[in-house]
């Protein structure tokens, strides 16, 4: 007689387990179509609707290449081309939210229907007309063409989710110069416009802001329109975007990026990193003229980037929020490693050359992936790359031990190698006109013409840098010593126009403005002469302290760090 309650009892629990998983599996499977409808929706809007290629950019666009150096066109541009991505992006996030979730569903209706069928001896029989007593899950679930109509949608939505994710990546943001024509990354009249990083534009030595004051004296105050002390020491130069100057600084305790107002000299923000993945517990050893923080930055408008000698790397946005930030391995060099970046495109490049081998690396800007990390056949260089547009590609140049070298700055691929340096090289090269040169203190100053075949065409070994880097114009070539001598060349020939001994030697490299150059001694003195082949001093400029790093040129004023402060000069 108490057998029976019991098995009772145990038959109700398993009707109301089985009936709960049935309306489980009843409402995912419901869910599922509903949302498998929606996603075939958007496989079919994809198809017809590019959201990255409006009508309106098509005709600002056709509108640009008949005026390419207007900024207001190219602002509409960028903004319509904003709207562009957050709805590429929103669009990325439907479908991959959408697949998700509908593989979750059909993941949890199938796991409902194996536990109903658990509690039979077999699996639940659809065909059978549903009993009086059933609920109308129950009916829904004992359709056929229900269930294999609903499976079939659900797969026919898996499909078009995999092809609507290889549509959009086919027109996506992350492959520059192929988005019907609208740059992922800054144009080079926005980078002429600005000074992103050592040497200034594509690290050649060449102003583009060229109404600059030619006299001032940092004693007197005379033409200094603000000067601000640098918490922590660095032979990093600044770089400027718009009104924003960037530097970094750093010791054996700390180190920080500041970023400084252009106009007024306050200090915006500063962002100790100190916290990087990877870093070193111990710091290496450094020299006292090279120091933790000798890396010029570099921007590319919308980030920066910074490098120590600690081998940590970080990228911020322009109001000092972490982006990213690794560390590359501890840069195995007895001096410090003060090799700058550059970037290029979507691109940061870094030249990380040490004693155990030369390295070119390329980082995803945005997110820090190495994009590539390219061997190179070299010895240990502090020189920093330089970006040259020949007229036919671009190329990434560098100068090290025993080979100047160029790379293809997107994929890393060796183009071309001029074996003609020895020894440690520091001075980085320069370009002008279809010639590249490059000099070390040791070995020689080299002119090397490219074209359908590279070649040595000239040479010269005294009075020979081995800090400074050299500044090419169209037709002359500068090169500062750091025991005082500046030299000028015919840079197509190598023939030696004029030769200047001065009281105090160069670690600065010389500047091209207009046609000046502008030069500093390690003493803050500024020469500023003709880029002429005959030697003209225009004025001697101090600044009041000593100085070894490279002027920055915009908003008709000259902004140089000193050993402890920041100088702004200007009318």
């Amino acid at each position: 007689m108490e057998k029976q309650p019991i098995e009772n009892n145990r038959k109700n629990r398993t009707e109301l387990w089985y009936k709960i998983a049935k309306r489980i599996a009843v409402v995912c499977a419901v869910l599922a179509g509903i949302l498998s409808i929606l996603m075939i929706a958007n496989y079919i809007q994809t198809k017809s609707v590019d959201p990255l290629n409006s009508q309106a950019i098509s005709q600002l666009m056709t509108k640009l290449r008949e005026n390419p150096e207007d900024t207001v066109l190219i602002e509409q541009i960028r903004a319509l081309d904003l709207l562009a991505r957050k709805a590429y992006f929103t669009h990325q996030w439907q479908i991959r939210t959408g697949s998700y979730l509908l593989f979750a569903f059909v993941l949890v209706c199938l796991l409902a229907l194996k536990y109903m069928s658990s509690l039979e001896p077999r699996l639940p029989d659809l065909t059978k007309s549903p009993d009086p007593e059933k609920t109308r899950e129950n009916r829904l679930l004992s359709r056929k063409y229900i269930l294999y109509g609903g499976l079939g949608i659900v797969l026919l939505a898996l499909v078009f989710g995999v092809i609507s994710q290889t549509e959009l990546k086919k027109i996506g943001i992350f492959q520059p110069g192929k988005r019907q024509g609208v740059p992922d990354y800054t144009s080079i009249q926005e980078i002429r416009n600005n000074w992103p990083g050592f040497r200034g534009p594509e690290g050649i030595g060449w102003a583009y802001h060229t109404d600059v004051p030619t006299e001032w004296d940092g004693p007197s105050g005379l033409n200094i329109l603000w000067k601000i002390p640098i918490p922590h020491p660095g032979y990093n130069s600044p770089i400027i975007w718009e009104k924003k100057i960037f530097l970094s600084g750093a010791d054996r305790r700390t180190q920080v990026v500041y970023c400084i107002d252009a106009d007024s000299g306050e200090i915006l923000w500063q962002m100790e990193l100190n916290d990087i993945p990877g870093s070193p517990e111990r710091r290496p050893q450094v020299t006292e003229d090279t120091g933790f923080a000798a890396p010029t930055m570099t921007t590319d408008g919308t980030r920066i980037f910074a490098l120590f000698a600690t081998g940590d790397m970080a990228c911020l946005d322009l109001e000092g929020n972490r982006i990213w930030a690794k560390n590359l391995g501890v840069p195995e060099n007895h001096y410090g490693h003060s090799s700058s970046l550059i970037t290029y495109q979507d691109l940061l490049l870094v030249q990380y050359d040490q004693n155990t081998g030369g390295r070119l690396l390329a980082l995803r800007a945005q997110s820090g992936d190495i994009v590539y990390d390219q061997p190179r056949e070299v010895e240990i260089s502090w020189a920093s790359p330089i970006l040259v547009n020949t007229g036919k590609r671009e190329e990434i140049i560098l100068n090290s031990n025993p080979f100047v070298m160029s790379h293809d700055p997107r994929t890393g691929q060796e183009l071309w190698r001029v074996k003609c340096m020895l020894g440690e090289i520091a001075p980085s090269p320069a370009y002008a006109d279809g010639m590249v040169f490059a000099v070390n203190d040791y070995a020689r100053l080299a002119g090397i013409k490219l074209g359908e075949s590279v070649e040595l065409v000239w040479e010269y070994i005294d009075d020979l840098s081995e800090v400074s880097s050299p500044l090419a114009s169209k037709n002359l070539l500068f090169m500062a010593a750091s025991y005082g001598t500046v030299t000028c060349f015919d840079n197509k020939t190598g023939e030696r126009m004029w030769i200047e001994e001065f009281d105090e030697g160069f670690y600065s490299s010389p500047i091209l403005v207009g046609d000046l150059v502008y030069l500093m001694d390690m003493s803050g003195t500024m020469y500023i002469f003709k880029a002429d082949k005959k030697y003209e001093l225009i004025s001697r400029n101090e600044l009041g302290e000593t100085a070894v790093s490279i002027p920055a040129f915009m908003h008709n004023r000259i902004y140089i760090r000193g050993t402890k402060n920041l100088y702004c000069i200007g009318k």
